[in-house]
């Protein structure tokens, strides 16, 4: 016989009348590609979403970009880290929630992204 404990921290006996709760952590993606409206400014390219389970974002840019997951992206700062031209920052669950701020210092420059 086996157990665990949920979240409220009750034991739960696990048999095959009661078995394991399993979540899908499967998810389509949402497209979040797009540009720097303003070159020199952050902005939001990936808004906090609390369901998140997944992301992928490449600079496809010709020049290096900064993100951050926990507050506003720029050059050289702490809390923000380097994307580099063609560069990949992806993870899967458990990933960020928070919202991804951008920087790039030349209005225009482009990303893909996806979050799922």
């Amino acid at each position: 016989m086996s157990a665990f404990l949920d979240e409220t921290g009750t034991l739960i006996t696990v048999s095959s009348s009661n078995p394991l709760p399993v979540q899908n952590t499967n998810a389509a993606p949402t497209n979040r590609s797009g540009s720097i409206t303003t070159g020199g400014a952050a902005q939001v390219a990936m808004a906090a979403l609390s369901t998140r389970k997944g992301y992928f974002f490449q600079n496809i840019s010709s020049e290096i970009m900064w993100g951050s997951w926990v507050g506003t992206a720029a050059p050289n700062t702490a809390g923000s880290f380097p994307i580099s031209p063609n560069g990949i920052i992806r993870n899967t669950t458990p990933c960020e929630t928070t919202a991804l701020s951008i920087y790039s210092a030349t209005t225009g420059k482009v990303f893909t992204a996806w979050e799922m």
